[in-house]
């Protein structure tokens, strides 16, 4: 990761960053001038894509009194869609881990804002969030009730935390003594899934690596243990197509967006392409 940097520059390394990092996620902002690595030794790297520097490192401040970074690895990291068109939201990402967290961040600022406990993300596509409803979809890695969980993203926060920040150059902080704290009497609201999806006793229990928002309509679904891809309806939660019987688990997807059929304005095709193991498969699906 240090070959990003010129050679000439000197190191930015913490004590506590390893020597070795292995980079298990990444994500480029919408407005195409920074991009974040996560991987093993907790830390988020943000860099600038036009001069391949490195900004800042955002991390935990590794306190007794509060959590505000990983402790663990970090599996996946998503830039906010929102990014692409709301200058608000033009710094802001998600990221899960090892630590059955997942934390949203600003990233002129070092320290995460907010923290939703219970998922355990292990791949860099178990986690995504969809820009019109502003909800976060993810899905954990072990045999739980539930293979997703959908999530509010905490708008309200932000909104407290730009009131309190200050700028420094280009990075935010926090003034000594002042405590970013949701005073939405809904706050609670924000700690547990809006939605989930359970476990299908007939395929057997999935440990997830993919979470995806396919479009307006569909969600997709993707594991180990059964080896199995779904697709799900977004308004029914009800599984309305899978490729089973995979001799690897279901690692990474990628998509096109949606289509209506030519011939069928109701007729609705889904492409997609998705990793198992050391294949790519290439599949589409088209509503009935």
């Amino acid at each position: 990761e240090e070959r990003i940097s010129n050679p000439s520059d000197p190191p930015l390394r913490t004590n506590s960053e390893k020597l070795m990092n292995q980079i298990l996620s990444c994500s480029c902002s919408y407005d195409g001038k920074r991009f974040i690595t996560g991987g093993d030794d907790c830390h988020l790297r943000v860099y600038d894509i036009k001069s391949r520097k490195r900004l800042r490192v955002c991390s935990s401040s590794f306190t007794k009194e509060k959590m505000d970074g990983h402790v663990m690895r970090i599996c996946a990291v998503k830039y906010h869609p929102r990014g692409a068109i709301y200058q608000d939201y033009v710094h802001i990402f998600i990221t899960g881990g090892w630590d059955d967290t997942i934390q949203i961040w600003d990233d002129r600022y070092l320290h995460s804002l907010w923290i939703y406990y219970g998922p355990h993300i292990c791949g860099s596509d178990a986690l995504e969030i969809e820009s019109e409803s502003n909800h976060i979809l993810s899905s954990s890695w072990r045999r739980d009730k539930s293979i997703l969980q959908v999530w509010k993203f905490n708008e309200e926060l932000m909104i407290e935390f730009y009131n309190s920040a200050e700028h420094q150059g280009d990075e935010l902080s926090i003034p000594s003594g002042v405590e970013i704290v949701n005073k939405q009497t809904g706050a609670s609201h924000y700690c547990k899934p809006l939605a989930e999806i359970a476990q299908d006793t007939y395929d057997g229990p999935s440990k997830g690596y993919v979470a995806k928002w396919l479009g307006s309509y569909y969600i997709a679904f993707g594991g180990s243990n059964s080896n199995i891809l779904k697709l799900i309806s977004r308004f029914t939660l009800n599984v309305v197509g899978s490729v089973t019987e995979l001799t690897n688990g279901v690692y990474s997807l990628a998509y096109i967006q949606p289509k209506t059929n030519d011939n069928n304005s109701n007729k609705r095709i889904v492409q997609f392409a998705f990793a198992s193991g050391t294949r790519v498969y290439i599949a589409q699906y088209e509503q009935k």
